[in-house]
């Protein structure tokens, strides 16, 4: 009659995974109430700071869920308008996205680690194992799933008023959002383990029959991996510093147009935190100016090193257009108002820099590797592959609308600037990569080590040989004495007569 049931061991087995389950899904609530938390704090303060607050507790709750959402990549529509048809707003605040991305993947980080003394590969010390992957996925996606219940909370609150949230925006890009930052966190919490290809793909690629230079070589792809990194931060970080430079440079600008925004102490620090907010934006558009194609600061302009901006308000050969008409804000003051400039054309030094990184790493660990230049070149063409891929989402998500009509397009475009940094890390880091190779793999000529006082002996000596041999050798020819004849000697053979 027993022998239907579940043993003991299986039923604490499934306990425990209905524990684990749990505990996943309430931290993936948890951490969507943190995030929405700390911005209604903010919000709140604010709004308790303000002379005159436009809405009540409601709005002011209402904008931290929407502030939320748009941190998650999802529009909001602003139904104020003149014209009574909504405006977008699309363009995401990239430090906000830090926010909830950090606490999703700490969240999953926590969610699949063993607890200490369980877990697979355990050693018995006390010191947790490795998870097994599928345990690892089933802790990953309750955590989403709790994560995603919050969010379609908030997507309902934040659907009336006069900045509402965009459902379908939402549902095609907080999903994306929350489990790209889980299985981030997931990886991490089973101890970062090697990603082998799925093994339909593999059997396919050996179906395939590749040749031998076109197959990776071993530890090829983290090489990759880590110059496509490396590459993308030194064009961010690049960015960064031009538009640091370029308030700089504006400050009176810039302090003009912060001080017209808002009279009240709460109001500009509003202005000043959405300023810090955008602070990763304009990084990604530096680097988009940096690589060449620039970006757009309204529908019909372009911001670019070549002056190329054509748009109203935009004089004969400048590099902004539409400027007549941007709105009134810090960073858009620091905007270069003039054309192509030999400065302007010293910012595509910083891509040449990018690639020259992505070159120095794959070409040190092709001498390490002992790769083939074919091979190296192959790392290389794949790093700035994943620089250039890096490098268009970073722009396609700092990127979006800021209204309508004029105020449609803001940022750079993701293919334009995807394209443009594959082109720079290709034809800068494939070249570089094989001859950093080249030179760490060269057969150096071995030299003797000679101290200073063998040098010394070693010219006296000739200077003693050069001032003996002028000693010895006369002066004209005249004094040279002649040589007495050769004696005769008979032959020792007589001749036969």
């Amino acid at each position: 009659m027993t022998d239907g049931f579940p043993s003991l061991p299986e039923r604490a087995a499934d306990a425990r995974r209905a524990s684990a389950a749990a505990a996943a899904f309430g931290g993936g609530v948890v951490a969507a109430g943190l995030g929405l938390g700390a911005l209604a704090v903010t919000v709140l303060f604010l709004w308790i700071s303000a002379p005159f607050p436009d809405s009540g507790l409601d709005g002011a709750l209402r904008i931290a869920a929407d502030l939320w959402l748009l941190a998650h990549g999802a529009s909001l529509l602003r139904t104020d308008t003149l014209s009574g048809l909504p405006a977008p707003i699309g363009v995401t605040p990239l430090l906000l996205t830090v926010l909830p991305g950090w606490l999703v993947y700490r969240a999953a980080a926590h969610a699949v680690a063993p607890p200490e003394g369980e877990g697979e590969g355990d050693a018995g010390d006390g010191s947790p194992g490795r998870v097994e992957p599928r345990v690892a996925a089933d802790a990953a996606g309750w955590l989403v799933a709790g994560y995603l219940l919050v969010g379609v909370g908030a997507v309902l609150y934040t659907s009336y008023g006069q900045v509402r949230s965009d459902p379908l925006s939402a549902v095609l890009h907080l999903p994306v959002v929350a489990v790209l930052a889980a299985g981030a966190g997931a990886w991490s919490g089973c101890g970062r383990p090697a990603v082998a290809l799925p093994r339909a793909v593999r059997r396919w690629l050996d179906e395939l029959s590749l040749p031998r230079w076109l197959t990776l070589p071993e530890g090829g792809l983290p090489a990759a991996l880590r110059a496509a990194a490396a590459s993308t931060a030194v064009l961010v970080g690049g960015g960064a510093v031009l538009g640091g430079a370029s308030l700089v440079w504006h400050e009176r600008l810039v302090g003009h147009s912060f001080a017209q925004l808002s009279a009240p102490l709460s109001g500009r620090c509003a202005v000043l935190l959405v300023a810090l907010a955008l602070v990763p934006n304009m990084a990604v558009w530096g680097a988009s100016y940096a690589l060449g194609p620039g970006f757009a600061v309204g529908a019909g302009s372009v911001v670019a090193p070549a002056g190329l901006g054509t748009g109203v308000g935009a004089g004969a050969g400048s590099g902004v257009s539409g400027s007549d008409v941007l709105p009134n804000f810090p960073l858009l003051a620091a905007l270069p108002a003039h054309g192509a400039t030999p400065l302007s054309w010293a910012v595509l030094v910083l891509p040449v820099l990018a690639g020259l990184c992505a070159a120095w790493l794959v070409g040190g660990a092709a001498a390490a590797g002992s790769w083939r230049p074919a091979r190296t070149a192959l790392v290389a063409s794949l790093a700035a592959l994943g620089c250039g891929a890096s490098t268009g989402l970073l722009a396609g998500w700092s990127a979006g609308p800021m209204g309508s009509a004029v105020l449609a397009d803001f940022g750079p475009r993701w293919w334009a600037a995807g394209g443009a940094a594959l082109g720079w890390t290709l034809v800068v880091g494939v070249a570089g990569a094989v001859g950093v190779r080249w030179w760490h793999v060269r057969v150096p000529v071995p030299a003797e080590p000679v101290s200073w006082g063998e040098r010394w002996g070693k010219v006296r000596g000739v200077f003693r040989w050069r001032w003996r041999w002028s000693r010895s050798v006369p002066e004209s020819v005249a004094e040279v004495p002649e040589m007495p004849p050769m004696p005769v000697v008979p032959p020792l053979v007589p001749p036969v007569e």
